[in-house]
């Protein structure tokens, strides 16, 4: 009884303790003068452009920059999606203002971020890496991609629907990416490979839908009826226009628009009519797919 109640709590701790992307938030952290509320700034920005590409912002201006130094970025960028907390300031910055900043990141989708001292630069490291690892764990993407007659992938869409802001995320494929072996391979070893090179170290993904191109546009898109409006991109890019047109739709999302070159991440909602029920249902009849009726339903809830 006692090793099952030691194994039980090691495996709680080890949850707790999880850290995901620490080499990517220490890139992201400002020299060894940084002030803490610089290194707070930093880190936040960096853990939540990790987990939320191209994530618009919900508001105009700069946020509290006297102190921000090299930060000053990174501040306006939390500014601007309402991540800071209220009255916070760089040089105002205290351990209890980082506890904040991290709950306030983790309570967007639903979750508790770890306990946090906001001590030392190194302490603030672990607890960033801490609450990435919790809010990777709390989101729901779903992944739907469309492949040629080569098995080529030619666009690759994201349902981004458990988080602050929902959309749909649109990457562009890495060129000549492919699902794996042939029509005969399995779908879940098929898609391995796809979703690997479009996973990061903290969005992944492991559901997925897809089919031929024709099929999988029409669970987005009523053809010459719906538009898609942009909303973020990442990088963000001088040229891109707030919304394609419905002979456009499609271009946008395959990336062959010209006016998205150099983008890598498109954050974007489709308007127009939805597909109808006939029509949904028999794409439903030609994608391969590993998500059940609640896997589904699960990734579509809201937070």
């Amino acid at each position: 009884m006692r090793t099952v109640v030691l194994a039980g709590l090691l495996a709680l701790a080890s949850v707790a303790w999880a850290q995901v992307c620490v080499e990517e938030l220490r890139q992201a952290m400002p020299g060894a003068d940084a002030t803490r509320g610089q290194v707070a700034a930093s880190l936040l920005a960096r853990a939540v452009q990790l987990v939320e590409p191209a994530l618009p912002p919900s508001r105009d201006g700069s946020g509290p920059l006297e102190g921000a130094g090299a930060a000053a970025d990174d501040v306006t960028y939390l500014h601007q999606r309402r991540l800071l907390p209220g009255g916070w300031t760089p040089e105002g910055h205290t351990p209890d203002a980082w506890a904040a900043m991290l709950a306030r990141f983790a309570g967007g989708y639903r979750v508790d971020a770890p306990v946090a001292t906001g001590a030392d630069r190194g302490a603030m490291l672990d607890e960033a890496a801490r609450a990435l690892a919790v809010v990777a764990d709390a989101v729901r993407p779903l992944p739907v991609f469309a492949v040629d007659a080569q098995r080529r992938v030619t666009f690759f869409a994201v349902i981004w629907n458990w988080t602050p802001f929902p959309r749909l995320l649109l990457f562009r494929p890495p060129p000549d990416l492919a699902l794996a072996g042939d029509a005969r391979t399995a779908s879940p070893e098929a898609a391995a490979p796809v979703l690997e090179a479009l996973s990061g170290c903290a969005l992944s993904f492991d559901r997925f839908v897809y089919a031929d191109e024709a099929a999988a546009l029409r669970l987005f898109v009523a053809q010459g009826a719906s538009t898609l409006r942009v909303l973020g991109s990442e990088p963000a890019a001088v040229g891109v226009p707030d919304e394609f047109g419905a002979d456009e739709v499609v271009g946008a999302l395959t990336f062959r628009a010209p006016e998205l070159d150099g983008v890598r991440v498109l954050s974007a909602s489709i308007e127009g009519p939805s597909p109808g029920f006939g029509a949904v249902l028999g794409v439903l009849l030609q994608v391969r797919t590993n998500v059940g009726l609640e896997g589904a339903l699960r990734s579509l809830a809201l937070p």
